[in-house]
């Protein structure tokens, strides 16, 4: 991947720090890593012509697969919100998708 963006940083810090002092510790971090390498697990798994980017389809498939079943509405305000022009998320926008449903919810 071309890394992470500075707000999908900040989102996983956020995510992440349990105790509030805007930084993660070395318990904190281990877990975020092991997240992330969830999620690259499940965007392999779902970038079925393995493009480096999902399709609107395809990320409904991978959000099924990481626990989350949401309406058509939801999907659709996500695609609004993380897809390019094309409809289609990379892994950094894929990232910051899960992290603020996992936020969510």
């Amino acid at each position: 991947t071309k890394g992470f963006s500075t707000e999908s940083c900040r989102s996983m810090v956020n995510l992440m720090d349990k105790d509030g002092n805007g930084k993660l510790g070395l318990v904190e971090f281990n877990v975020l890593w092991n997240r992330i390498r969830n999620y690259l697990s499940i965007f392999r798994k779902f970038d079925l012509d393995k493009s480096g980017s999902i399709s609107a389809y395809e990320l409904r498939l991978a959000l099924e697969a990481a626990g989350y079943r949401l309406n058509k509405r939801l999907h659709e305000l996500l695609i609004t919100r993380y897809a390019e022009p094309d409809l289609a998320l990379d892994f950094d926008n894929f990232v910051c998708c899960l992290v603020r449903l996992e936020t969510m919810f």
